[in-house]
């Protein structure tokens, strides 16, 4: 008797807890940094209100910018869907893509957007390095 009111109270404590991780999912999206360990692109809105944040965009420049974005992240969701590319084809033409949109990108810009945007680009990099473990390494 006293086993099943042990095994009755287990069960209760795992469904409560059950309740409780569904009642509380971990946050998506949201203010135009992704949360940390979150996976993936961003949106093209979050990428502009990013940029428009920290470049400081001009409403004539967002509406320049925004179908450049909408390109790349079109033709990058294209070339994760081609299976019949390897991951070195894959990996060049990613890199192919995003070098001409940050080039259409910069040609929009003023210098001194430009320079805050190389450096937004160049923060990236390192951060993408830390993550496949590249730790200190200076690509210059």
């Amino acid at each position: 008797m006293k086993q099943i009111k042990i095994i009755v109270l287990a069960a209760v404590c795992l469904l409560a807890l059950a309740a409780v991780a569904q009642s509380n999912p971990p946050a998506q999206g949201g203010g135009g940094n992704q949360p940390q360990g979150q996976r993936g692109p961003m949106s093209v809105d979050d990428q502009l209100k990013n940029l428009t944040d920290r470049l400081s965009l001009t409403a004539d420049q967002q509406g320049k910018i925004k179908p450049i974005l909408e390109d790349r992240n079109q033709q990058m969701q294209a070339l994760r869907n081609d299976q019949s590319l390897t991951q070195d084809d894959r990996r060049t033409k990613g890199r192919a893509i995003q070098e001409a949109s940050t080039q259409k990108i910069r040609d929009v810009l003023t210098d001194d957007q430009k320079k805050k945007y190389d450096d937004m680009q160049q923060e990236m990099r390192d951060r993408q390095r830390q993550r496949q473990g590249g730790g200190d390494s200076n690509p210059k």
